[in-house]
């Protein structure tokens, strides 16, 4: 079974069984995505997903529970172009902090963090493990732009170079265009790759393995790294379908995968 936390009753969550749960903690972001899709890009992403992944999934003898969408994140790398919001570091890290041990006090030992946004990637990795400490729960983290997450759809799809997926891109371009395409604006989509002196270097690299510390105005003079202008709205349903599969089939490991007790 898979539910919103939104909509169950207190009496519904009460009596659930929270031996066989799993809790989605989805983070999002409102930053600037180029000048042809919103600000909201990160986080109405995310809500589409969550909203999918209810609709079709099923995780049987297990209770999912989607919690309410965190709309900002960290997000100060953008913090340079207008309508970026964000949250300081600590700031997230508290109030993170403070839902899980919300939710923990229901019962529920059992958390993944979805992540939408790159820049709230480093810092989830971090709450995850001092959370597994404080408050003896189990704690994965998803993030789907530092994974491998895309690759095999991409394989199939992607018409740009390199960088051609990474910031207001191919990728996040084509989802919206499938989900809120009146938001979108492709007569302004404008391809623009990081400058090469922070991804033509042999170790230091935007990429890795050493990677420099960052903003989006040390990489892009528009606020977009990829090619925008390679999106189209049937690209975005099938990433969209994609995601949805991938990430229930993944759900669905993490629900048979047990931390080692002492």
């Amino acid at each position: 079974m898979i539910r919103l936390w939104m909509q169950c009753t207190t009496k519904e969550i009460s009596e659930m069984d929270k031996g066989n749960a799993l809790v989605i903690v989805p983070i999002g972001a409102v930053e600037q995505h180029g000048a042809h899709l919103p600000v909201g890009t990160d986080t109405i992403i995310l809500n589409r997903l969550m909203e999918g992944l209810a609709s079709r999934s099923e995780f049987p003898g297990h209770n999912v529970m989607i919690a309410p969408v965190i709309p900002i994140g960290k997000s100060n790398e953008h913090s340079d172009y207008p309508g970026t919001l964000s949250f300081s570091t600590p700031t997230v890290m508290v109030m993170l902090r403070d839902l899980c041990a919300s939710i923990r006090r229901h019962g529920f030992d059992r958390f993944i963090f979805v992540n939408s946004h790159g820049g709230n990637t480093d810092l989830l990795n971090v709450v995850s493990r001092d959370l597994r400490i404080e408050l003896d729960a189990e704690f994965f983290v998803f993030d789907w732009w530092f994974t491998s997450f895309w690759n095999d759809i991409l394989a199939e799809s992607q018409e740009s170079g390199a960088y051609g997926v990474f910031h207001a891109c191919e990728l996040e371009t084509s989802l919206m265009l499938a989900i809120r395409p009146e938001l979108v604006d492709m007569a302004k989509a404008e391809d623009e790759y990081p400058d090469p002196h922070l991804t033509d270097n042999r170790h230091v690299s935007i990429k890795g393995p050493i990677i420099p510390g960052w903003k989006t105005s040390d990489v892009s003079n528009k606020g977009v790294i990829g090619a925008p202008t390679k999106a189209n709205p049937d690209k975005g349903a099938r990433f969209l379908d994609y995601a949805v599969a991938k990430l229930g089939d993944m759900l669905t490991e993490v629900l048979n995968v047990r931390y080692r007790k002492a």
